[in-house]
């Protein structure tokens, strides 16, 4: 009977120890002043090797980039984020389209502008999927918090 209990936690151990999740998207979240009311919220990820990232401007395929801000009277976010990294592009035939993804680093930065001067922080979550040339992990939603000064 201990050979038994033994085999099964020793099974149970194993299982757990694959089972960890994957998380090769790091990231962090800035405010810079650009000028007295108006502020870059500068979004960035570091996507760890062979993984890559979607753009915000996928339309058909994987789920692209996106990001959600909280309400906050004092603040008003101004357009689409932009994308600054290296864009690939390519066709996708798991997908059946041209997919635009990042690889290594991307930024996403977001403009906003304050009704008022004062300090605040904007809040929100990004939404993002990761691929590899072999498999996808499933979206993931991460929140963020930036302080304004």
């Amino acid at each position: 009977m201990k050979k038994v209990i033994v085999i099964c936690l020793t099974i149970f151990v194993a299982l757990n120890v694959n089972a960890q999740r994957l998380n090769p998207v790091k990231w962090t979240f800035e405010a810079v002043k650009v000028s007295e009311k108006q502020y870059d919220i500068v979004f960035t990820a570091n996507v760890e090797a062979p993984w890559h990232i979607y753009s915000q401007f996928v339309k058909k395929g994987p789920v692209p980039t996106s990001i959600v801000f909280k309400k906050n009277a004092l603040v008003q976010v101004k357009g689409q984020a932009k994308e600054v990294g290296k864009l690939e592009k390519h066709f996708d035939k798991n997908f059946g389209s041209e997919i635009a993804y990042f690889s290594n680093k991307v930024q996403f930065v977001q403009t906003i502008h304050l009704r008022a001067a004062s300090k605040t922080s904007v809040a929100g979550e990004v939404e993002y999927m990761v691929c590899n040339d072999e498999r996808c992990l499933p979206p993931t939603k991460v929140p963020f918090e930036a302080a304004i000064q």
